[in-house]
């Protein structure tokens, strides 16, 4: 398993344009094989924050992702979008 968090801090006047493209990105990730969840969420304090949390069967998965055409298209809409650059953060289990 491998989990990637990615926070976005969106221009204000394109946060709804966001979100749209976002949720498709996320409906079409959903069907992808080696994704186990792909949660979107909204800052409850900063309407311009997000967080993206994503948890993959493997880091090829993760890879296999970004190669996906709804991926691109998703990335290529909404960097426009982008108040600051992403800050990803990617975690893998602690085992004992």
């Amino acid at each position: 398993m491998i989990v990637k968090n990615v926070t976005f801090y969106i221009k204000s006047q394109y946060v709804k344009e966001f979100i749209e493209a976002t949720l498709k990105n996320q409906k079409c990730s959903l069907k992808e094989e080696g994704i186990k969840s792909f949660n979107f969420l909204q800052d409850c304090d900063d309407a311009s924050k997000f967080l993206l949390h994503e948890v993959y069967e493997s880091e090829n998965d993760m890879q296999k992702h970004l190669e996906t055409e709804h991926f691109k298209e998703w990335i290529n809409t909404v960097e426009e979008y982008f108040l600051s650059p992403r800050e990803k953060c990617v975690y893998l289990p602690v085992s004992k």
